[in-house]
């Protein structure tokens, strides 16, 4: 299985347990209740060494909200943040090495939802 899917699996069993979020998706979730997560998209480049294949991978993670104001949504945020930061694991051949974060911004509203967008740096190695 390619490193990419993996870190999707790790991502969406870490952030199927964020309190108060409704579902997480890999893509438009056009009938979704609020607040919801969406995984995507994502770079993936070669971090290898001489002892072995790795990863570098860049994910993107917005959370929708259609309540007026930012403060839930930045609640979810700094969830979806610890969610990740205990991301570790094998996930179908992989390892992850390390998960952090790279940059956290709110968006503004489109037609009554708004954007919180979360980046990533995940790094795996094969197994």
């Amino acid at each position: 299985m390619s490193a990419s899917l993996a870190v999707q699996q790790a991502l969406v069993a870490a952030l199927g347990g964020v309190p108060g979020v409704t579902g997480v998706y890999d893509g438009p979730a056009l009938d979704a209740a609020a607040p919801y997560l969406v995984i995507g998209p994502d770079l993936m480049g070669d971090a290898g060494h001489k002892s072995g294949a790795a990863h570098e991978h860049r994910v993107a993670v917005t959370a929708w909200d259609e309540r007026p104001g930012v403060a839930r949504l930045k609640q979810l945020l700094g969830a979806v943040e610890a969610a990740v930061a205990g991301l570790s694991g094998e996930w179908a051949g992989h390892r992850i090495i390390s998960a952090r974060l790279l940059r956290q911004s709110l968006g503004n509203p489109q037609d009554g939802w708004r954007p919180g967008l979360i980046e990533l740096r995940i790094v795996t190695e094969a197994i």
